[in-house]
């Protein structure tokens, strides 16, 4: 196979392929939420109940966070340029039969496969800009790529609505054909990414069990949000730790292991992959509360408040760039340590919101809050990628995906669990704004509390690495 040296490709290969890779994980991060703002209309379509409504979103949840690191070592196995355009084929067709789907039951299993699709989609994304991208235009990429998750997250439900008013709820999976195929063109335009001539087996077993685990991991933590600690959540949660230990024992033990293990004795990738998980859990859960407070407390209508929360998004797509020099002028490390610190300050802000906060404050924080995302995930992403060897970037994109949807499953079940026990009621339909706004104010508290252990493990872990140099890391590193 031809060997392709990353620093030949000249500015419109750059672009066609930073281009490519933004559309394609943006497809992804829509369809994680496209689907929500649809499921009433869904509803009466097939006459579905909840729980089967549920597992509409659910289905494409599992199946990108059971398969993200998965899929990032069959990529580095067995070509990413080939497995990323069979998840592009994937995420397409399966679009297409969603939007055809004749009942419920087809519905889910459809979103499954698209789930499959868009794990390949994120997952490679990353590990290909690693490739493909010079190394001193790296840090600015993964900022672009980076941007695309929460910008694609909140535009979902605008998206969806939009399309639903116009054309009918079918057609939040048709959209994604015709980008599906552009994206599929272009792709093939890439230039070939050498295999590693390294001698590598598949893990079944380990992708089997981690997998498994995953699921049962994702489902206890989706299923506590509305039975709490039921004997359901309990086993699922009991065998998703039985099944780390499993996978942990098995890795040791394995001659060509699905996730050397050695690789956490670096304190570089253990401790970012612990901050990401922190840094998401607190901006999911904050995505899943701030509406509460802007429509009960303020009273502000559905669509209002859709306006304001996108602030957030936008503030993280603007500070990327900024946020890509940065790190070239002072390094990763440095942004980082100082991404975490402005998003403690940002969480402790947004414990300040009242019922006298203006639109315009609220706006204002949200972006602040929301945007400095982009300080510690653009530099956080690049300097991973960037040390990884050819040969492990899909892994350590996976690795680093993982760490991502972690934290959202994570902040989407606890930081609202902790809202509605500050909210001292039974349904939050009857919580009074006063109730909501002392609700906000406290689980901020403690989100706050959560970001400053990152910014503790940030501080410890991360500074005492600034003076060495990416080489020296990345020998201790994959």
């Amino acid at each position: 196979m031809k060997k392709t040296n990353r620093l030949s490709l000249n500015k419109a290969s750059r672009g066609l392929v930073i281009f490519v890779l933004s559309l394609t994980t943006l497809m992804s991060a829509i369809d994680t939420s496209i689907v929500n703002i649809g499921l009433p209309t869904i509803a009466r379509a097939f006459n579905a109940d909840f729980a089967s409504l549920q597992w509409i979103a659910l289905s494409y949840l599992l199946a990108v966070t059971s398969l993200i690191v998965g899929i990032g070592r069959i990529g580095d196995i067995f070509g990413k340029k080939n497995i990323f355009i069979y998840g592009i084929i994937i995420f397409t067709v399966a679009s297409l039969l969603c939007g055809i789907s004749t009942s419920i039951y087809e519905l889910i299993i459809f979103r499954a496969l698209q789930g499959i699709g868009g794990s390949i989609l994120v997952t490679l994304s990353f590990a290909i800009a690693g490739d493909l991208v010079p190394k001193e235009k790296l840090i600015q990429s993964m900022g672009v790529l980076t941007s695309m998750l929460p910008i694609g997250f909140t535009l979902g439900p605008s998206v969806g609505g939009f399309l639903i008013s116009l054309f009918g709820w079918r057609y939040i999976f048709f959209i994604n054909i015709p980008m599906g195929i552009l994206a599929l063109i272009l792709t093939t335009k890439f230039h070939e990414i050498p295999i590693s001539k390294k001698k590598q087996k598949f893990d079944f077993l380990g992708m089997l069990i981690l997998t498994s685990t995953l699921i049962c991991y994702v489902l206890s933590v989706t299923l506590a949000e509305e039975q709490g600690f039921s004997a359901e959540v309990i086993i699922l949660a009991i065998v998703a730790i039985i099944g780390i230990i499993l996978f942990i024992f098995l890795e040791k033990n394995s001659t060509f292991p699905l996730i050397d293990l050695k690789i956490f004795r670096n304190s570089v990738l253990s401790s970012s992959l612990v901050i990401s998980i922190l840094v998401y859990t607190v901006i999911s859960g904050a995505v899943v509360i701030l509406p509460f407070y802007l429509q009960q407390a303020k009273g502000f209508t559905t669509a209002s408040s859709g306006l304001l929360m996108m602030t957030g998004p936008i503030g993280c797509a603007i500070f990327t760039p900024i946020a890509g020099r940065a790190a070239k002028r002072f390094g990763n490390f440095t942004v980082m340590i100082f991404g975490i610190l402005a998003l403690c300050i940002g969480t402790l802000l947004m414990s300040m919101m009242n019922l006298s906060s203006s639109a315009v404050l609220f706006a204002i924080v949200l972006f602040v809050f929301n945007g400095s995302l982009a300080f510690f995930q653009t530099p956080n992403n690049a300097s991973i990628i960037s040390m990884a060897k050819p040969e492990q970037r899909g892994l350590a994109s996976g690795l680093l995906n993982l760490s991502r949807t972690i934290g959202q499953t994570t902040g989407a079940a606890v930081i609202g669990a902790i809202f509605y026990l500050f909210n001292k009621t039974k349904t939050m339909d009857s919580s009074s704004p006063e109730n909501i706004t002392a609700g906000i104010h406290n689980t901020f508290l403690i989100a706050a509390l959560i970001m400053a252990c990152g910014l503790i493990i940030g501080v410890i872990a991360l500074s005492s690495k600034k003076e060495r140099g990416d080489s020296q890391i990345r020998e201790s590193l994959f």
